[in-house]
């Protein structure tokens, strides 16, 4: 999921179909389509039955 702040920018969401990566592990590449404004900034969260807590990266 993205977000900008607190909201979450869900239609300016574009994901590609799942896709082997030849290791027997899959991926998903979900990107965020928005151009770039200074001074503002976005996160980036996951969510995956592996990890304990949401994983975020501040953009």
């Amino acid at each position: 999921r993205w977000f900008q702040g607190q909201q979450e920018l869900s239609g300016h969401v574009v994901a590609t179909d799942i896709v082997p990566s030849g290791d027997w592990t899959y991926q998903l590449l979900v990107l965020l389509k928005i151009p770039p404004q200074r001074g503002v900034t976005f996160t980036c969260q996951v969510e995956h039955v592996s990890l304990e807590h949401p994983l975020s990266q501040h953009w």
